[in-house]
């Protein structure tokens, strides 16, 4: 019984991606933002319900309902959302909670069905191969937070299997310095019978669709995702990343990786 369960939920990401395909080319193109983000929640929600993933917020509360309901506020200020990574599934996770457009890697936009999705959600494409394209995205994304847009960014660069936090880097923070944006930090957490559950994470030599089958299999899978109180931006960029940094650790209760950089290059 429970590898039928395990099939009918991996069958179900292609049905998702149909639905979410047919939505990407005939309603999201001539939907108004708030609009727009109220239907990426929505089906944000629906496929972790149909993989059976069960998401905790943390700390969601406090924000009011365009926030948490669109993640648009025209006439403020958007919000540089940022996150730890782990899994394929963060950005589900995510904008189930604070639907926000995200910076991804170039490529992804070449991808078949999803590169269409992607570009159709207001997803933010980033040539990490060009270095004057690296210099341009804190502008692109600065416009898009001065429209009142939630901006999603994963600034450890990579994925990690969830037990700790990776260094971060400090250049995405470059658009919440020069606009003022407030930075909400987050921090997720997979769970299986409320222990740390690394199978979920696409780390490694881990392709996909062996993630996703993994995902399908474990059982009670919750993602806690922690909220933490917004950050305003004082200083440059490296401080932002400090303070973000110091925040995160001490929510997931692990010393801080760039505190520690700090003191090795000290004692150096």
């Amino acid at each position: 019984m429970h590898k039928l369960i395990a099939c009918l939920r991996f069958l179900s990401v292609f049905a998702y991606s149909v639905g979410a395909l047919f939505v990407s080319l005939f309603i999201l193109p001539g939907a108004e933002d708030t609009k727009r983000g109220r239907i990426v929640k929505s089906w944000n929600q629906r496929i972790l319900r149909w993989l059976g993933v069960r998401v905790e917020p943390v700390g969601v509360e406090a924000f009011d309902d365009l926030v948490r309901g669109c993640g648009v506020t025209k006439g403020r200020m958007g919000r540089l959302v940022v996150s730890n990574h782990i899994s394929f599934l963060d950005i589900f996770s995510l904008n189930s909670q604070l639907p926000s457009s995200f910076v991804a890697k170039a490529e992804i936009a070449k991808w078949p069905v999803f590169g269409t999705i992607t570009k159709a959600v207001g997803s933010i494409f980033i040539d990490r191969s060009n270095r004057r394209a690296l210099v341009g995205i804190a502008d692109r994304v600065g416009d898009e937070l001065k429209l009142g847009r939630s901006i999603l960014v994963f600034p450890e660069g990579t994925t990690s299997d969830g037990s700790g936090l990776l260094r971060l880097h400090p250049n995405l923070f470059e658009a919440a310095v020069r606009t003022g944006a407030e930075v909400i930090p987050v921090v997720l957490r997979y769970e299986s019978h409320g222990e740390l559950c690394r199978e979920a994470a696409y780390t490694g030599k881990v392709g996909l669709f062996e993630c996703l089958w993994h995902i399908v299999n474990i059982p009670d899978l919750t993602v806690r995702v922690t909220v933490l109180d917004p950050i305003k931006p004082e200083g440059d960029r490296r401080a932002v990343c400090a303070e973000v940094s110091a925040a995160m650790s001490r929510a997931m209760g692990i010393a801080d990786p760039l505190a520690e950089d700090a003191s090795a290059e000290t004692a150096a």
